[in-house]
C-alpha cells in the first residue's frame, strides 16, 4: 500500500495529543496535525508533525482547504464550541472535501439527534449530516462519556455525601479518552474506505447508583444519590463551582442519559485496539487520591 498522509484536527487538545502520540508509537511518518497555536506544537514538529496553522472561526474557507491538502485520512475532532459546532464544523467538513480528503473520520457522540434536551447532542447530529450530504467516504466514531468526566461531580459528592442529578436510572458505559485515543488513531491508520459507524464505549453500562457504589468500595465513602429535577441539577452543578458551560452542558446530557441513550455496549474499542477498554472501577482505582482530593490532578 502506498504511504498515506494522516492529518488529525486540534493538535493541541488533550484527545488529538494522545492521538497523534499513539500515531508516533506506530510509526507513522507522514502525520499532520492543525492548530491555532502551532507555536506550542514545536516538539511534535521536532518529532516530524506537520504542524498547519488553521482557526475553524476564521471566516476564509479558503485557509481550511489549504490546510487539508494533501490529505488521505483525516481525523476531525469535535471542538469546544458547544451550540455552534454544527455550523462551525459544516464548514470544515465541505472544505474537506473540497480539498479532496480521501476519508473522513469524526469524534461524536453517543447517539446524535437534533432535540432541546442538549445542545451537545444536536451539534454532533448536525456535524454528522453535513458529512453524510459530502461525497467523501467516512468513519463515524461516537464518544461515550469519559471516565475523567465523572470528577466534574464525584469528589464534592464525595465530600458532602450527597449527590443531585437528574439522571435517575439512566446509565452509560464510561470509557476512558486514552481509549477513545486509541480507537481513533487505530481508525484513522486503518485501510478501509467503506462507510462505518463505531460506537466507542466501555464494557458495561453503569447508573450513578452504580458509579457512587464503586466509589463507596474504593474510598470507603458513602454518597446518596437524590433525584432533582433539571432545574435543581442545574442549580447543584453550579453550586459545585463547575466551569462557566458545564452546569448547562452537564444537564443537557443528563437528560438524554437519563431517556437511555448513553447505554449502548459495544465491542469497538476491542476490535480497533486488539484489546478490552479499561473499567470504570479500574480507572477509579487509579485515581483514589485524586478523589478524594478534589480531582486537581485530573485533565478533564
Amino acid at each position: 500500500m502506498a504511504r498515506r498522509t494522516l492529518l488529525v484536527t486540534g493538535g493541541s487538545g488533550r484527545l488529538a495529543r494522545l492521538v497523534l502520540e499513539d500515531l508516533l508509537e506506530r510509526g507513522q511518518d507522514r502525520v499532520v496535525t492543525t492548530t491555532r497555536t502551532p507555536e506550542a506544537l514545536d516538539d511534535l514538529a521536532a518529532r516530524g508533525v506537520e504542524v498547519r496553522r488553521l482557526d475553524f472561526d476564521d471566516p476564509d474557507d479558503g485557509a481550511a482547504v489549504r490546510a487539508f491538502e494533501g490529505i488521505d485520512r483525516m481525523l476531525l475532532i469535535s471542538t469546544h464550541a458547544v451550540g455552534r459546532r454544527g455550523e462551525q464544523q459544516g464548514r470544515i467538513v465541505r472544505a474537506a472535501e473540497r480539498a479532496g480528503v480521501g476519508h473522513l473520520l469524526y469524534t461524536s457522540a453517543t447517539s446524535p439527534a437534533p432535540t432541546p434536551l442538549s445542545e451537545i447532542v444536536s451539534d454532533h447530529f448536525w456535524t454528522e449530516r453535513a458529512i453524510l450530504r459530502t461525497g467523501l467516504s467516512w468513519t463515524i466514531l461516537r464518544h461515550n462519556m469519559y471516565a475523567e468526566h465523572v470528577f466534574l461531580f464525584l469528589p464534592d459528592a464525595l465530600a458532602r455525601g450527597e449527590l443531585r442529578t437528574s439522571l435517575a436510572g439512566g446509565a452509560r458505559a464510561y470509557v476512558t479518552r486514552a481509549d477513545c485515543a486509541a480507537s481513533d488513531a487505530a481508525a484513522l491508520a486503518g485501510d478501509w474506505t467503506d462507510d462505518r459507524i463505531y460506537d466507542i464505549g466501555g464494557s458495561e453500562a453503569l447508573t450513578t447508583d452504580d458509579v457512587l457504589e464503586v466509589a463507596r468500595e474504593l474510598t470507603g465513602r458513602r454518597v446518596v444519590h437524590v433525584s432533582a429535577s433539571d432545574d435543581e441539577a442545574l442549580a447543584a452543578y453550579r453550586a459545585a463551582g463547575l466551569p462557566d458551560g458545564f452546569p448547562e452542558s452537564a444537564v443537557g446530557f443528563d437528560a438524554w442519559a437519563r431517556d437511555g441513550h448513553h447505554a449502548i455496549l459495544s465491542s469497538a474499542v476491542e476490535e480497533l485496539t486488539g484489546r478490552r477498554p479499561r473499567t470504570l472501577r479500574d480507572y477509579l482505582r487509579d485515581q483514589e487520591e485524586a478523589l478524594m482530593t478534589g480531582g486537581t490532578s485530573v485533565e478533564l
